[in-house]
C-alpha cells in the first residue's frame, strides 16, 4: 500500500462495476484487478475483508 494514501473507511465496500474503482483499489493492495475481483467473490465487498483475503492469499496488499 502507498504510505501516502490514508487507510479506508472501515465500512468502504469495492465496487466490481465500476472500473476506475477496480483498478484503484489493485494499485493500492499492490495486486492485480483480477485478484481483486477474485478476493471480492471470495470475501465480499468490504475494503477490510479483501485486504485480508489477500494477505491469507500471501498477496502484497498491506504489506509496507
Amino acid at each position: 500500500m502507498d504510505p501516502d494514501i490514508p487507510p479506508p473507511a472501515p465500512d468502504a465496500v469495492i465496487d466490481l462495476h465500476d472500473d476506475a474503482a477496480l483498478h484503484h483499489w489493485a494499485e493500492h493492495f499492490g495486486v492485480t484487478p483480477t485478484q481483486i475481483e477474485e478476493a471480492v467473490r471470495a470475501a465480499g465487498p468490504r475494503v477490510h475483508d479483501v485486504q485480508r483475503h489477500l494477505l491469507d492469499q500471501g498477496a502484497s496488499a498491506g504489506a509496507g
